[in-house]
């Protein structure tokens, strides 16, 4: 329930919550990061506020949702817009494999009037340097959150940003551009790249999705695509093979311009509650690479969907 006060008004985006809109999450991420630790995991928790310079041309496609804020002395900082890249710069210079996780909120712009906020309550878990493929660290994740994720209703899609990678080469365009065309849905750019170039997958990568799209990519894919589409064809196959309801979506790249493998979404009625994948190439530019992989819990799309 969100809390009007008659007194005064506060900016759009930001909410006050009471009763069980504030406890809920809380319980939550408590039972999550209680159980996380005790099954080895270790929680952390970084600051809330972070250079601007370190989430630079290396987070969101979307740059207008970033929290951004100068400091007492005139530097530019961002709010926590993702975990995943704290821990990055935590953690590079380490050695020895590591399971790590963490709970609270990141801050993203949300369109004016959309009524959407701009705070929203994470959990999530990563791996870094483990040897697990990334089908078993899916289904760890799945384990370990069952307290708070009902799979009941739970639909999961894989992607991958490897073959997305792969078309760009291919195609000759630049990664980031193709990218972040497909993480906006922007069709209209991604047939005009497709024209441009000549490369017809382009403009066909987004309705790639469901069970068919496996055979239709297949039809049309060049040889240097299959090493990525039998990743995900062995992912989901794994999956289904333990119960899960799980598809396809050769479309998705994630909201973030750091991974490099397999991607996942994972959806209630229709709500995003599930999001992650691999990002090897991340922890390079915060010093020695780093194989990583990690998933993550949207608590405001959960609690949407969970009465």
């Amino acid at each position: 329930m969100i809390w009007f006060n008659t007194k005064g008004s506060i900016p759009e985006g930001w909410h006050e919550l009471q009763g069980e809109d504030v406890l809920r999450p809380k319980q939550w991420m408590l039972s999550f990061l209680e159980r996380a630790e005790s099954n080895g995991y270790s929680v952390i928790e970084p600051p809330l506020v972070e250079y601007y310079s370190h989430y630079q041309d290396l987070a969101l496609f979307d740059e207008s949702a970033y929290y951004r804020l100068f400091g007492n002395d005139g530097e530019l900082l961002v709010m926590r817009p993702d975990y995943t890249l704290q821990i990055a710069r935590k953690l590079a210079d380490g050695h020895e494999p590591m399971r790590v996780a963490y709970a609270g909120a990141v801050y993203r712009r949300t369109p004016k009037h959309s009524g959407q906020p701009h705070e929203r309550q994470q959990l999530g878990l990563e791996w870094i340097d483990g040897d697990a493929p990334d089908m078993e660290l899916i289904a760890s994740f799945l384990s370990m959150t069952e307290r708070v994720l009902p799979q009941d209703g739970l639909r999961i899609q894989v992607g991958s940003a490897a073959l997305v990678t792969a078309v760009a080469d291919e195609a000759g365009i630049p990664e980031r551009t193709l990218r972040q065309y497909l993480a906006l849905r922007n069709l209209e750019s991604l047939r005009e790249l497709a024209d441009t170039y000549q490369y017809p997958l382009i403009a066909k990568l987004p309705f790639l999705i469901g069970d068919s799209a496996l055979d239709e990519l297949r039809e049309v894919a060049e040889p240097s695509l299959t090493a990525a589409i039998g990743e995900v064809e062995r992912a989901v196959e794994h999956l289904r093979s333990i119960g899960l309801n799980v598809s396809y979506d050769f479309g998705q790249t994630g909201d973030f311009d750091y991974y490099s493998g397999l991607t996942v979404t994972g959806s209630i009625d229709g709500r995003r509650v599930l999001s992650g994948g691999r990002y090897d190439s991340l922890y390079g530019h915060f010093g020695q690479s780093r194989r990583a992989f990690g998933l993550s819990l949207d608590l405001e799309q959960l609690g949407e969907v969970i009465l």
